[in-house]
């Protein structure tokens, strides 16, 4: 018997990272056999199965048996230079959930760690009008819209460097600041390069909640799960930017 719940996951992404841990799976050289028949093992415990609850993980069952059958397949007589790997797109996609749960858990740390403090600003009545703030995002919506933009660029492997990363929060504002000034609306593609270090993402995404939360930018979507858009907030000074 499985003793972890399937409660536990957040997705099936979620459970499968789980039993790559556990059963010391290579994530860059995935064991189909191994890793199929543990998942599928996992989905035979649960209990009063449902398809419009569980439905989800029982398309990765199918996902995962569909590629374990291909790696099973003879090789075709005739090589090509670049023969697809059926597992490549199951491993990147679990390469880019490791990393948002990486990311998440590091800017949940940090922002642990400030709201220790707290900082008085000086009295102005008008603090407390109810403010229209068209999007209320956590760290993950960051994240997610992040790579949502990312995947629309080609993807360049980056070059090791290994001088350290300096980025501060105030050089982020500072860059963010300079866009909205010379522009009403801003998106990630006005200030990344979709190249940044794992240092430097997380400076970015800080500098973005606390700008929210100082509403020196507002930040909305023009549909729902669309792309998000960067406006300059009540606080926004253009002069002293």
């Amino acid at each position: 018997m499985y003793e972890v719940k399937l409660a536990s996951f957040e997705g099936p992404l979620d459970l499968l990272l789980h039993l790559i841990k556990k059963y010391e799976i290579d994530i860059y050289d995935i064991s189909m056999k191994i890793l199929t028949e543990q998942y599928i093992n996992y989905i035979k415990e649960i209990p009063d199965l449902d398809i419009n609850v569980h439905g989800e993980y029982l398309v990765m069952a199918s996902e995962l048996l569909r590629i374990k059958s291909r790696m099973l397949l003879p090789e075709s007589p005739v090589q090509y230079e670049e023969d697809e790997d059926p597992r490549e797109e199951l491993m990147k996609q679990l390469i880019e959930y490791q990393n948002y749960r990486l990311y998440a858990d590091i800017l949940n740390e940090r922002k642990q760690e400030e709201d220790k403090f707290f900082v008085k600003r000086a009295n102005d009545l008008s603090n407390f009008e109810v403010s229209d703030v068209p999007l209320q995002l956590d760290i993950m919506d960051l994240i997610t819209a992040y790579n949502k933009a990312k995947s629309r660029h080609k993807l360049i492997r980056p070059e090791i460097n290994v001088t350290r990363d300096h980025y501060s929060i105030e050089e982020a504002t500072q860059t963010i600041k300079q866009q909205l000034k010379h522009k009403d609306t801003i998106t990630f593609d006005d200030f990344v390069t979709y190249s940044e270090t794992k240092t430097q993402l997380i400076t970015i995404f800080m500098t973005i909640l606390e700008l929210m939360k100082s509403e020196v930018i507002t930040l909305h979507q023009e549909k729902m799960f669309g792309e998000i858009l960067i406006e300059r907030g009540s606080q926004f000074d253009i002069e002293q930017t």
